[in-house]
């Protein structure tokens, strides 16, 4: 009795196995009818390029997912198979293109741009998370052991410069496709572009972008040259934005939703921007400080333009009539350790590349410092010329002593 419970018990369970074996093949068949049949009643609508171009991308995401399940849509009672199926559905597609007029090579150009899209969609997925964990390690990390941490802060750096090449390689690949201005695009192109472009998180991911840029800023403490790279690339980004958003804003005349981002975007990238500004101020005053000079507070390009010229002035002119020496002294150390290592070749050009000095104020800066430089080069005092009259002296007493000495054994030979 035993037995035959234990047999029929295990005959359930294949049945049961069976079943819902069944039941997944028929999910399959049913999934991949109805996948050709939406696609099939898009080609019918289509009336665009662009359109065309979506659904062959469609075809090649079908057969791509059902590949696997081939052997079962081939034997399944499916009036045309698998491969059938999608040939058909191929057919169709170039038979409405040539209705519509259009040219093979321009769907071909732009599914291939569809495929780039995407392509760099998943390259900005990956990009942001691996920017997350690197920023959450900055924020765990004590400010003193910071050091330690360098090859995360030029990972993360790297990091979030790609990633900003990426979305506006993204959004420059996605305008490319339609190949026209907005004005004009047709309505139902203008609709698609502003589906791919919600569907592929453009807005957030530059939102994104913004905020993970601000909160490295804050989280570090960068300065000198690596503070210049972030402002370049902060100013870069910006452009970037300058040329996108009147698209944007053309594309969205009429939406008011999406149509508030833009805005909220400028006031993000200006709040970027200021707190760049200030740390780039902020760490030249400290390089001025760590090198033994003082200048007035400054926090723009103006006021250090005014502050390090009343400084220039001041060593020029000198007030408190210091010695030569010390004066020389002082001009070493600044030249030696601050100009020409720091000031002349990295941060004046970068300061007039980032539009935050002209190049005339650069200009007047190094002007005042070889003027500087002028006034305490040592020059010849009275005494030096004494010295150099009584060494010319010494030197033709010496002279004449010698050949007077070389000539008497001459003469006593003689």
């Amino acid at each position: 009795m035993k037995i035959n419970f234990y047999l029929m018990i295990l005959i359930f369970v294949c049945q049961c196995f069976g079943i819902a074996q069944e039941k997944s093949d028929y999910a399959i068949l049913k999934k991949f009818q109805t996948n050709i049949e939406s696609i099939s009643a898009n080609i019918d609508k289509a009336t665009t390029a662009q359109e065309c171009a979506d659904i062959n991308v469609k075809i090649d995401g079908l057969e791509k997912e059902f590949s696997k399940d081939s052997l079962l849509l081939e034997k399944a009672n499916y009036p045309d198979g698998y491969k059938r199926a999608v040939e058909r559905l191929r057919v169709k597609l170039i038979i409405r293109q040539k209705d519509l007029g259009i040219i093979e090579s321009q769907v071909i150009r732009i599914a291939e741009l569809e495929s780039k899209i995407r392509e760099l969609s998943d390259q900005i997925a990956i990009m942001s998370s691996e920017n997350e964990k690197l920023i959450d390690e900055l924020r765990l990390s004590s400010k003193e052991a910071l050091d330690s941490l360098r090859n995360i802060v030029s990972k993360l750096q790297d990091g979030l410069k790609q990633r900003d090449a990426l979305i506006f390689a993204l959004v420059d690949t996605l305008f490319l496709q339609y190949d026209k201005n907005i004005s004009d695009m047709k309505d139902i192109e203008k609709q698609s572009l502003r589906g791919k472009i919600e569907y592929h998180g453009i807005f957030n991911n530059i939102k994104r972008s913004i905020m993970d840029n601000v909160d490295f800023l804050e989280s570090t403490q960068l300065k000198g040259t690596d503070i210049v790279t972030l402002a370049r690339q902060q100013h870069r980004f910006r452009s970037q934005w300058k040329g996108l958003s009147p698209k944007l804003a053309s594309l969205y005349l009429q939406g008011k939703s999406k149509k508030n981002e833009l805005p909220l975007i400028d006031s993000m990238i200006s709040i970027w921007e200021n707190k760049v500004d200030e740390a780039i101020w902020r760490s030249l005053d400290k390089l001025f400080e760590e090198k033994g000079f003082v200048l007035k507070e400054f926090k723009n390009g103006d006021e250090f333009y005014r502050s390090f010229i009343s400084f220039l002035d001041e060593q020029i002119e000198d007030p408190r009539k210091e010695m030569v020496e010390t004066r020389y002294k002082l001009f070493t150390n600044f030249n030696e350790n601050l100009w020409i290592s720091e000031l002349n070749p990295k941060w004046l050009p970068a300061l007039v590349e980032l539009n935050k000095l002209t190049e005339m104020q650069k200009k007047d800066i190094q002007e005042k410092v070889e003027k500087w430089k002028s006034t305490v080069t040592p020059g010849l005092s009275w005494l030096s010329y004494i010295l150099i009259i009584l060494g010319a002296v010494l030197l033709v007493v010496i002279l004449i002593w010698f050949f007077r000495k070389a000539s008497t054994p001459a003469e006593e030979e003689g």
